[in-house]
């Protein structure tokens, strides 16, 4: 967060996973032996060493007399303030604490991480990779030129704790032989560990010439082939299976464990058997600077008349291309069939990516020679490579001139990048929780990442939601001048659109998948919008940030204030509700990052409110003056508590035309199921643009056996006049629901007023036509008194609503995409193509 002039303040940082058991255990380890507890000067680093001795001893015996729980968010224990990684010699005082201790080792550290790769597998993501890769094999079949794609390789591009890591270890129950690897840099102590073997021979030292480079590629790949090959004949033969599948199973059970010593001598081997491919390969033409393995932009420019060029012969290509055939002889295992046998995983692939110092791109290079030795056979062996980042998604040859007069060798398609990796695998069913408990922490953690239930196991409360916090800023400081980290934090609550037209969308697209859990290719967002409340209002100082590098975008044309101003009621509505839970805490709630209670507590945002005292807070006192006792009566057992908007793209009602024929009516949820599963996961819907009469949805739960949930609809009318043509069973939306329901008209850009109405008669059917209806204009004090605590907010408001026309870039963006899409509505921007230059 930022202090009051605006300089970034430290997020807390997550403490060392300990359960409440290992942390009554350090406490009698250390009351145990305190007296010789402290290293001597030989045992750690001399320039920290009396730093570390004071601060420790000062520490412990202040401690003495209570406990020791909170030793493991002591300073020195603590990843440094920069954001660095911890010094060697950080990292040797760290060890030689624990070491006296005798109860934390590196594996114990990463334990929380390695359970989520060893529970059941949850979801059918793998079953989709395994049809994705035996339909890829299935596209690539063609002989040489006629070959339409690349190379047998693609990439898994998602956001970070989607489970792509899991996905590529689970594709051994497919009975697909797996080699995982992972490539994370050497400052990553993140899990799975840095695989030191493929990372530095395929990562580290890039100051070589292209032609050595390619070379080690090429002597990489033939020895895990030759290496495989060899390792599985000797388990198939030594180890008496009676099937090729069971070896298969067997020698899977070892390679996709991350703790399993097979992992190490397997690369080990593949280390010798390296090395002498490589020095085979290597000649001293590789010495010279020709650099072989590419062609020049001059060579290039000259053959771009032919779309197909056959590459230049690599080094190393016809040694790699023989041992992979030799491999391929392998009995019963890379049957023609197209299903998936082989698969390849480099993970944390975003090095690759990194132009060297001798102008060449490594997963080019890799690329290339994945290429030499696939086009020729049609088995299913692959390359998989995962990263948070988009060049993943582009491991071509090089392109030296322009990506759309790309040179083709062999095919000059790459296959589609996979982003489909599930989604709230670990959420509660809907009837596995009461109504009444949907905003409790074990109940929010299940939904979207499997990461965050995953780390229930031996995180705490703290530890969990500082982990998310960090994830979603890329960063163990929340930096609202950052305007990244500024616009991760409103857009996972409040549904920022992008204007797609901007320069500046696809960049910060990008950057938002691969640093702050944006998802890929979907229109839903990552419900941690829990732990963005927190960071959002921890002072009211970083919220009116927040609003202006927000208010720069909307005016900048890069985020989309909606048709008719939907942006601000949004903002309105769920900032009323933040401010409301801020100033009437509940006890018990967990309302920041430093919680450290019972996960049956409630988050501060996702906690149901009421009705009768919202609005109050919202309108003013005097609002159920204005609406009568019996408005009062009628919602005093009604609750709210929705936490973010969720956006749709088609009609509420089942009727919608604009939904495939193979979802029929009976397979969609009614109105009692699709208004309480928004209320299990607290959200509020922003309608699409052209369902009629509403624009917003939040659901409203009675707590009262006798009823149940209904709705708040915010109404898309035009004036206080139309409220009452607004009916919940109107033919797209057929809410059938009986109970009582609010229809709230926000005409913002326009004079302040209030008004109110409820039914005074006896409906004619009971519970029945029992609608509060409210249309509230301006934004003011005088229609939202709470905004008169919140004048910058408000401004900032106003200044969205005010606005008479959309940003010129933006408008004229609209425009150009308009006249392409003739008759897709019967407006005059879809239809009159004789005004290009008035629409």
């Amino acid at each position: 967060m930022s202090n009051s002039s605006g300089s970034p303040v430290d997020l807390p940082i997550a403490p060392p996973p300990l359960t409440s058991r290992q942390r009554d255990e350090l406490d009698r380890a250390i009351l145990k032996r305190l007296s010789d507890l402290l290293p001597g000067p030989d045992e750690i680093p001399n320039q920290t060493h009396i730093e570390f001795t004071m601060e420790l001893k000062d520490w412990l015996f202040c401690q003495t007399r209570l406990n020791f729980t909170r030793i493991a968010d002591l300073k020195i224990f603590q990843i440094s303030e920069s954001g660095n990684t911890p010094t060697p010699s950080e990292t040797s005082i760290l060890g030689v604490f624990i070491s006296c201790v005798g109860l934390i080792s590196d594996e114990d550290q990463l334990a929380f991480l390695y359970e989520s790769f060893v529970r059941p597998y949850t979801g059918k993501a793998v079953d989709r990779f395994y049809d994705y890769l035996k339909s890829n094999n299935e596209k690539f079949r063609g002989r040489g030129l006629e070959r339409p794609y690349y190379a047998k390789f693609c990439s898994i591009f998602q956001s970070s704790a989607t489970g792509k890591s899991r996905l590529l270890i689970e594709l051994q129950n497919k009975d697909v032989l797996v080699i995982y690897m992972n490539l994370r840099e050497p400052s990553d102590f993140g899990f799975p560990k840095r695989d030191l073997v493929p990372a530095r021979i395929l990562t580290e030292n890039l100051d070589c010439s292209q032609a050595e480079y390619t070379a080690r590629c090429c002597a990489f790949f033939a020895a895990i082939f030759y290496t495989l090959q060899q390792d599985l004949s000797a388990k198939v033969s030594s180890l008496h299976f009676d099937s090729t599948g069971d070896a298969i199973k067997y020698w899977n059970s070892r390679m996709c464990d991350m703790r399993s010593p097979a992992r190490a001598k397997f690369f080990e081997k593949v280390q010798s058997r390296y090395q002498v491919i490589f020095d085979e390969i290597k000649t001293p033409k590789c010495q010279e600077s020709t650099d072989r393995g590419a062609p020049t932009v001059e060579e290039t420019a000259a053959k771009l008349g032919n779309a197909r060029i056959k590459a230049p012969t690599l080094e190393g290509a016809s040694l790699v291309v023989a041992v992979y055939n030799n491999m391929l002889k392998t009995p019963h295992v890379f049957s023609q069939d197209g299903a998936p046998k082989l698969v390849i995983a480099l993970d944390e692939a975003h090095p690759l990516s990194n132009m060297s110092s001798k102008s060449f791109c490594p997963s080019h290079i890799l690329g290339r020679t994945i290429n030499t030795y696939c086009h020729d056979n049609d088995a299913s062996v692959w390359v998989v490579f995962a990263s948070t980042t988009s060049p993943v998604a582009n491991f071509l040859a090089p392109q030296v001139i322009h990506d759309s007069l790309r040179v083709a060798i062999y095919g000059q398609l790459l296959y589609q990048p996979y982003t489909y990796l599930g989604w709230d695998q670990n959420a509660d069913s809907l009837s596995g929780i009461s109504a009444n408990d949907v905003g409790k922490f074990h109940h929010i953690i299940g939904f979207g990442r499997p990461l965050w239930k995953s780390l229930m196991i031996n995180q705490t409360i703290t530890g969990i939601m500082t982990i998310a916090a960090q994830k979603l800023c890329n960063s163990k400081k929340f930096n609202l001048q950052d305007i990244n980290e500024a616009l991760a934090v409103l857009s996972q609550r409040f549904g920022l659109n992008i204007c797609f037209g901007h320069p500046n969308a696809v960049s910060y697209l990008e950057k938002g998948v691969a640093s702050h859990l944006r998802i890929c290719f979907s229109t839903t967002e990552d419900r941690s919008w829990a732990f963005t409340a927190i960071l959002l209002h921890g002072t009211s100082r970083s919220l009116v940030d927040a609003l202006k590098v927000l208010k720069a975008k909307v005016d900048g044309g890069m985020i989309e204030t909606g048709h008719c101003g939907e942006l601000a009621s949004r903002l309105l509505l769920l900032l009323a509700k933040d401010m409301y839970v801020r100033s009437n805490l509940s006890t018990g709630t967990i309302s920041d990052l430093h919680y450290n209670g019972s996960e049956d507590a409630e988050l501060i945002h996702c906690q149901k409110v009421s009705v009768v005292n919202f609005l109050e807070y919202f309108f003013g006192d005097e609002f159920w003056l204005k609406a009568g006792e019996k408005a009062k009566t009628t919602f005093q057992h009604a609750y709210i508590n929705f936490s973010h908007w969720v956006p749709m793209e088609n009609f509420i009602s089942p009727k919608d035309s604009k939904l495939s024929n193979v979802e029929s009516s009976s397979a969609r949820c009614d109105s009692k199921e699709w208004t309480l599963r928004h209320w299990h996961r607290t959200s509020a819907v922003q309608c699409c643009h052209l369902q009629p009469l509403v624009d917003k949805m939040i659901p409203i739960y009675f707590d009262d056996l006798t009823l149940g949930s209904s709705d708040v609809d915010p109404g898309k009318t035009s004036s206080e006049r139309d409220l009452g043509f607004v009916m919940r069973k109107y033919g797209s939306i057929q809410c059938l629901s009986e109970l009582p329901c609010i229809v709230l008209l926000l005409d913002l850009n326009v004079d302040p007023k209030l008004s109110v109405t409820f039914p005074k008669k006896k409906p004619k059917h009971l519970k029945t036509d029992q609608c509060l209806q409210i249309y509230a204009s301006g934004i003011s004090g005088t229609t939202f008194p709470f905004l008169r605590d919140h004048f910058n907010v408000a401004e900032l408001l106003r200044g969205l609503v005010s606005r008479q026309e959309e940003a010129p870039s933006q408008a004229a963006i609209k425009h150009l995409d308009a006249l392409v899409k003739f008759g897709i509505t019967a407006t005059s921007r879809h239809s009159r193509w004789e005004a290009q230059d008035t629409l």
